[in-house]
């Protein structure tokens, strides 16, 4: 296991963190029945996890079961070899009080005294943002309560478009930032290179699932990737990186870490293996008219609240790479007025034509939005 220094936390953390969404029955209502089945699969990943050299526990206050399940299993598992940390994260509150109340609830979940890193949950808005520091508000009770040795680092995970991951990142206020950032998703090379110029610790939200559903590749990828598997590939472009400290994994299993331990062999990481499976991507990407598409958002806003950028890329990586079944199932999580995966399916563009002159590269907006739609639409609509 390799570990980096963790920006300004100073923390030595492994570059994979267990993630601990996935565990048996873990979303499962109600949250605090705990199935014999649920601690026995739990205590299994943790403990594969320690084994291998993982020091990180990565979970949040609404993950379901989760927390309680980790502090029912934590006091049995043979300890590791180096000292290991639990990251947790809330959403931010309205009054400090409600905040306080949130950690102490997961401090009691947890069983334990104190939480190495914790993290404002889904700061994806200005709102939101705003919300966290508010003066007086829950930074405040986070703070006391660092004061207090109940929780040590302060960060935030988002979801938010690059402005406010900028504002974000630029405000002071957090030691680290866990953002999504992938091979087939570089548009926050800028937030990635703004924290580090900060020394902000740098945490790669499911770089795997959510990075292109690359646990089951399509045939296409494999082959241009090989002979890497497409998840190696993907951890080892973010690896290659030294601005980038941790990815996460969310093992259901104790093998599905396997994989992740093969990305690990030869640093830098980045040799002819990489090289080979970076310009055959590029070869292919060049192929599509949508390889002219970048990430300078002048399109927005789109006055349907469609996510022109996003659409594009997931459309580019269904047409290019035939990963159509991760560009449906995330097209289809899309809404208008969400915050986590916001925007209007395609077949809402009325054709006003307002993003047609702002398009530096001249693209026929609207035409290849009902095209990606076509592409991406359920099956059921089909």
């Amino acid at each position: 296991m390799e570990y980096r220094r963790f920006g300004k936390t100073a923390l030595d953390l492994s570059v994979f963190s267990v993630g601990t969404m996935r565990f048996l029955h873990g979303w499962d209502e109600p949250h605090d029945h705990l199935p014999d089945d649920s601690l026995e699969n739990t205590r299994e990943v943790l403990q594969a996890a320690f084994d291998v050299g993982i020091n990180l526990i990565e979970t949040a206050h609404g993950y379901g079961k989760s927390e309680r399940l980790i502090g029912q299993t934590l006091p049995h598992l043979r300890p590791p070899g180096v000292d290991w940390h639990i990251m947790t994260k809330a959403k931010p509150t309205e009054s400090a009080g409600e905040m306080r109340r949130q950690v102490e609830q997961s401090l009691e979940r947890l069983k334990v005294d104190r939480v190495a890193l914790f993290a404002f949950h889904g700061v994806n808005t200005r709102d939101h943002l705003e919300l966290a520091l508010r003066p007086g508000g829950c930074f405040q009770a986070l703070e006391r309560m660092r004061e207090e040795g109940l929780i040590g680092h302060l960060g935030f995970s988002s979801h938010a478009p690059p402005p406010v991951l900028f504002d974000a990142i630029t405000s002071g206020a957090f030691d680290f930032v866990n953002l999504h950032y992938y091979a087939f998703r570089p548009a926050n090379r800028v937030a990635v290179a703004l924290a580090a110029a900060r020394d902000m610790g740098v945490f790669i939200i499911s770089p795997n699932e959510k990075g292109g559903g690359l646990y089951t590749p399509p045939a296409k990828l494999q082959s241009l990737t090989s002979p890497l598997h497409p998840v190696q590939y993907n951890e080892r472009w973010l690896l290659s990186q030294p601005e980038v400290h941790i990815l996460s994994v969310g093992p259901s299993l104790p093998e599905h870490l396997d994989i992740h331990l093969t990305s690990l062999g030869n640093p830098p990481y980045w040799g002819e293996n990489e090289r080979k499976a970076a310009l055959a991507l590029a070869r292919e990407t060049a192929q599509s008219p949508l390889s002219r598409c970048g990430i300078c958002t002048r399109c927005l806003p789109c006055p349907e609240k469609i996510d022109i950028p996003e659409m594009f890329r997931l459309f580019q990586m269904a047409d290019t790479f035939n990963m159509v079944p991760h560009a449906r199932f995330r097209y289809g999580l899309m809404k208008p007025n969400d915050h986590w995966i916001p925007g209007a399916k395609g077949d809402q563009c009325s054709r006003c034509g307002e993003c047609l002159p702002r398009c530096p590269q001249g693209l026929a907006i609207p035409e290849l939005l009902l095209q990606a739609h076509k592409k991406m639409q359920p099956l059921e609509e089909n």
